[in-house]
């Protein structure tokens, strides 16, 4: 009978030790995995050069965010629209530097109508928008009066908006906030440097934040070195820790803000950054 017992103990403990990793609990239970974190890649700044085109041929996951009134712009939010890829506008928004903004840019110095009329003409622009994010606009999602303006006029479209954090001092997420207008933050910058070397720092620290609050916003530039080495982090990307969503989907449910956590909350500072 000792000998049974034993024998019953050790075939348990044999047992237990097969389990997946993940899967035992602290008394040995089947406990469930986590899930892969969530990673969301926007590519700004498509539009001009018909050279971005080359960005169609990451994964259909990865969202697009085109300028208004460019030469490629609305083709490529057709073309985008067609492989079921998400589009959205990137607003030109105001900077503290004297780099030109391009068409369809809002000002601070705009009235209101003169904003919701801007915004009406860019989403015509660029068909098929979910959601907007800001080109440049150190000044103006800094702010508050402007921005006010741009949700006033955001919420009667019932798109979402993504701050792409060109300043720390933004409020536009503050703003969106109390005009109820579904938004989210950048939490990387991916390619400010166009070096593997640093875009190889930025991807590890993208994996970093997403493993640790369950999901991330990145955002790159349609440069080819960018697109290329896109294309090899994504086809490499292990599915048991990461896994590459549209943007539609990080508003599938409510966002705590408290979720929208501060590991990235400075902006660019590079001269080479967004303005």
């Amino acid at each position: 009978m000792k000998q049974l017992s034993t024998g019953l103990l050790l075939w348990l403990v044999l047992f237990i030790a097969c389990l997946p990793q993940g899967v035992k609990g602290a008394a040995g239970e089947a406990t469930p995995a986590n899930p892969p974190a969530e990673i969301y890649i926007i590519i700004d700044d498509m539009g001009y050069r018909p050279t971005d085109v080359a960005a169609f041929a990451l994964p259909a996951a990865v969202t697009f965010a085109i300028l208004p009134h460019t030469p490629q712009g609305s083709i490529f939010a057709e073309q985008a629209h067609a492989q079921a890829r998400d589009v959205m506008l990137h607003l030109p928004m105001q900077a503290r530097s004297d780099k030109l903004l391009g068409p369809g840019a809002i000002t601070a110095d705009m009235f209101a109508e003169d904003i919701a009329r801007t915004i009406d003409d860019a989403l015509a622009a660029v068909p098929y928008a979910i959601g907007v994010n800001n080109h440049m606009g150190s000044q103006l999602t800094a702010s508050g009066r402007a921005m006010q303006n741009v949700m006033h006029s955001l919420k009667q479209t019932g798109l979402f908006f993504v701050d792409s954090r060109t300043t720390a001092n933004t409020v536009a997420q503050q703003v969106a906030r109390q005009y109820r207008v579904p938004n989210a933050r950048r939490h990387v910058f991916l390619d400010h440097e166009h070096n593997s070397a640093f875009m190889n720092a930025q991807w590890q620290r993208m994996l970093r934040i997403a493993q640790r609050h369950g999901k991330v916003i990145a955002i790159a530039h349609p440069h080819p070195s960018s697109i290329a080495f896109l294309k090899s982090k994504l086809a490499s990307l292990p599915a048991d820790i990461a896994t590459l969503r549209p943007m539609r989907d990080y508003f599938r449910q409510a966002v705590s803000y408290e979720a929208e956590y501060a590991g990235s909350a400075t902006a660019v500072t590079s001269a080479s950054a967004p303005q």
